[in-house]
């Protein structure tokens, strides 16, 4: 260079080296003495980056696909080796790749590409993950839904224009695997379906993040998972787990804009992985956190920050600011890129709890044009058109404006709470969402409002786990609630045998295909108590008078109560102390059940037709009760210490029904199906009462059905296995069913005897065991078999685990008296004998006494 000129001879120099430039980086040599002796210095070369001759538009060099066939559904993918100038490869403002698709029938579908650094795992006992640099570079990804040839055109698009390549072509066969069904997909009602038009009911449970090594968790989760029938979790894209944008210089990350391809390439592993299980996921891009100074503050350490570089100089900026936006959608369109081929990316969900980032309801209508911007740019760029949503911490935050949103595909609750019966608060909610926004629902969170560890001692056999389970999809939900604590409370108690009965269910009944709707049901013939649970999280106003008929039945039918009772000095603002006139059939007690946690100094008041009968200073997960005669009355409670304290429940005995039933009934009133619980088999009773006796000569009511016959089944809640069947006739609309002898629950289908035969399961058959209850003795079983038979007899679990194999080999047809010997020092509790042949199944209770 002369007096900052170059000469001629040096210009062309810098041309050559121009043209020979085939990587997709800036060129940044520096202190390199070329062949004509000039130096290339740094200085030389940022003034170089700004001269016209640089900014080109890319060479597209090579297309090369993994494989030239591909099954229906599945995976294609092709690197693009692309010559041009760009700063950052994960910048779609800066450089993109696309392809256009072409099918057999000439419909196009465009996707975009994305950059990626290779790994491979190289120990597979550890996880670890080794770097490959020849796989670095531009990919497409796409899954065909034709059979047939396909042809597709590449193009890279930066500043200074468009490169294109030659059309290239691939063939697309048949779909192989039993679990490639296509994508999942809204279908009509209530529920979700697969592109071959099988329903697609999700039976899981959070396994949000792993917490060591993500390849061998969630090989181990979602194997338990799928080898006890669930097919679906829910996954958080968090900063400590498989986050990928966060913090540069932080464990890997290296800020916005710039995506940890270490996490990128698990999740690529996890979807291929999930997807060859039959697993769906609900991907959750952002969590509260993020943009929260006060719950689960993540603030401090965010890549928006504007203190770390970012362009928020607020949390709430993130929802506003218009480079937030943008950035945000960069990586809205990274993850589409990467991941829209794949068939186990159920749904998206753009927010985890939102409510619980600062300023929640000041900031309350510019968040739900946030949610409206990001689910129409998921709506308009993702090629599947998968099912959009978000999430709230309680749903008294809920906001309706987000919810009928139409580019919002379904709702989500989520719930913690201290209630023995869960179940009842999680079909409540269910259903009032599916009233109110008439899409469907989720329970994608549940819990006690405790730790895992804390759950140990409270429910060790997952209790409430299986009622919320079965509550969450007769309810109405879309599929079963969806457990939390996996990895500190579900996994090590190994209580995914929970998952088996509400798998086998959703196998006997076409909830999509019959457009099947939440219907009233209730349970005659089992005198029992009535409980009303509280939901209402703090600060929220609940209802002030509730009133209760001689049968049970509720104005407003699903009560709002508080889980907090406030007391008469601190909070006032929130006191709405409840009121129940009720009418008694005879007469019992009203009940009180003082939650886990108090204020300061507390005190428990209740008043009987207006007079006190009742004021203690309250014991937490104690039993408040008082008499209450025959007749009508109004019942009272009030808090009149100094703070709050937590309630569990309330409940009137001898009123209502000791089983509680929760039902769905199809469009056209041919089928139906229920849920029905002993509701005395809830964690907290079963810990202080012990097993509850069998409920027997209940019978089950329903009205809506068409006139006709049916067949009515009842189903084994742990193993699915078939209990009872026979015919019921409908007349005037009214079904009734009598019930199997209830010690737990029971699911029940009916259908049209002429659909009796469409689904596959074993004949029911009935067994006894005695003596039972059982100590140290031999227990002698009851049986008949129809014809000679192998015959395999299981010792179950509290939570329908094997404990041991009792007896396995053949036995001759007829009435059988088999004695079979007990595991020694079999700790006390509830168990379940399994009695098992080729084509029948029986299944009954144990009680292992003190």
């Amino acid at each position: 260079m002369v007096n900052g000129k170059f000469n001629l001879r040096q210009e062309n120099m810098i041309y050559k080296i121009i043209a020979t430039i085939r990587k997709p980086v800036v060129l940044t040599l520096a202190n390199d003495k070329g062949k004509n002796g000039f130096s290339l210095s740094i200085a030389f070369m940022m003034w170089l980056a700004n001269l016209p001759l640089f900014a080109q538009a890319p060479v597209i060099q090579a297309v090369t696909p993994v494989s030239g066939q591909v099954g229906l559904y599945g995976k294609f993918e092709a690197k693009i080796d692309v010559a041009a100038n760009f700063q950052n490869p994960y910048d779609y403002d800066a450089i993109r790749v696309t392809a256009t698709f072409t099918a057999p029938d000439g419909r196009q579908t465009a996707v975009e590409g994305f950059y990626m650094e290779g790994f491979e795992v190289i120990n597979a006992n550890t996880g670890a993950l080794g770097p490959v640099s020849a796989r670095n570079g531009f990919y497409i990804r796409f899954a065909p839904n034709q059979t047939g040839r396909w042809s597709y055109a590449v193009t890279s698009t930066n500043a200074s224009g468009t490169g294109t390549f030659p059309v290239q072509t691939f063939e697309c066969l048949p779909a192989s695997g039993i679990q490639n069904k296509g994508f999942i997909r809204a279908g009509k009602g209530n529920y979700w379906v697969y592109d071959n038009k099988e329903q697609y009911i999700p039976i899981g449970e959070n396994i949000a993040w792993p917490v060591s090594n993500p390849y061998l968790d969630y090989q181990q989760w979602v194997s338990r998972l799928v080898d006890n029938g669930g097919n679906f979790f829910r996954l958080w894209l968090c900063h400590w787990g498989l986050g990928m944008e966060w913090k540069n210089n932080v464990n890997g990350f290296a800020g916005l804009k710039r995506y940890k391809q270490s996490s990128a390439f698990y999740l690529d592993w996890l979807f291929d992985y999930c997807a060859e299980r039959g697993v769906g996921i609900m991907f959750c891009l952002n969590h509260h956190g993020q943009v929260s100074s006060q719950v689960n503050p993540n603030w401090a350490e965010s890549p928006y920050n504007a203190a770390n570089g970012g362009p928020c100089q607020n949390t709430w900026d993130f929802f506003s600011n218009p480079t937030a936006k943008q950035l945000h959608k960069n990586r809205l369109r990274y993850a589409i890129a990467r991941w829209g081929y794949a068939r186990s990316l159920a749904t998206w969900e753009l927010f985890n709890e939102i409510n619980w980032t600062d300023q929640y309801e000041q900031r309350k209508s510019i968040i739900a044009d946030w949610h409206a911007e990001m689910a129409a740019f998921l709506k308009k760029n993702d090629p599947v058109g998968r099912p959009v949503g978000t999430s709230y911490g309680n749903p008294e935050s809920e906001d309706p404006n987000v919810w009928n949103n139409p580019d919002m595909d379904y709702t989500q609750r989520h719930y913690y709470v201290d209630n023995p019966n869960l179940e009842a608060i999680l079909a409540a909610g269910a259903r009032e969402n599916l009233e109110r926004y008439e899409k469907p629902v989720l329970i994608g969170e549940f819990g006690l409002g405790l730790s895992g560890e804390t759950l140990l001692p409270l429910d060790p056999k997952g209790i409430h786990i299986h009622n919320s389970m079965w509550a969450g999809l007769f309810g109405g939900g879309l599929g079963t609630g969806m457990s939390w604590w996996w990895d500190s409370y579900l996994h090590p108690q190994n209580l995914y045998t929970h998952f088996k009965g509400p798998a086998a269910l959703a196998q006997q009944v076409a909830l999509e295909r019959k457009d099947f709707q939440p219907t009233n049901a209730a349970v005659s013939g089992a005198a029992g108590d009535l409980k009303l649970g509280t939901a209402l999280d703090w600060g929220t106003l609940g209802d002030s008078v509730v009133r209760i008929a001689a049968d049970g039945s509720m104005t407003p039918a699903a009560p709002r109560l508080g889980q907090f009772l406030y007391g008469a000095q601190w909070n006032t603002q929130f006191r709405r102390p409840p009121t129940f006139r009720v009418e008694m059939p005879q007469a019992g007690q009203f009940k009180v059940l003082a939650g886990n946690a108090f204020g300061t100094n507390p005190r428990l008041v209740v008043w009987l037709d207006g007079v006190q009968v009742l004021s203690v200073a309250p014991t937490p997960n104690q039993t408040y009760s008082i008499n209450v005669p025959s007749g009508q009355h109004v019942v009272k409670v009030d808090n009149t210490g100094t703070d709050w304290m937590r309630i569990a429940c309330y409940a009137f005995t001898n009123l209502g029904s000791a089983v509680d039933a929760y039902a769905l009934r199809s469009a056209d009133g041919g089928r139906f199906c229920a849920w029905v619980l002993n509701s005395a088999y809830n964690h907290a009773s079963v810990k202080s009462n012990g097993i509850p006796p069998a409920i027997q000569g209940a019978v089950l009511r329903a009205q809506g059905m068409a006139n006709g016959t049916y067949s009515a089944k009842w189903f084994d809640c742990l193993t699915g296995a078939l209990l009872t069947s026979t015919q019921v006739a409908v007349s005037g609309g009214q079904l009734s069913v009598p019930l199997p002898d209830l010690v737990w629950d029971a699911a029940l289908v009916v259908e049209d005897v002429l659909l009796d035969a469409s689904p596959a399961f074993a004949r029911a058959m009935p067994v006894s065991v005695s003596p039972n209850p059982v100590r140290d003795t031999p227990v002698q079983l009851r049986f008949n078999l129809k014809e000679s038979s192998p015959v395999s007899v299981s010792l179950l679990g509290p939570a329908g685990a094997v404990v041991q194999t009792l007896f396995t080999g053949p036995l001759e047809g007829g009435e059988q008296l088999l004695d079979v010997p007990l595991p020694a020092h079999l700790p006390t509790g509830v168990y379940w004998i399994e009695i098992a042949t080729i084509k029948a199944r029986g299944v009954t209770p144990l009680v292992r006494g003190e």
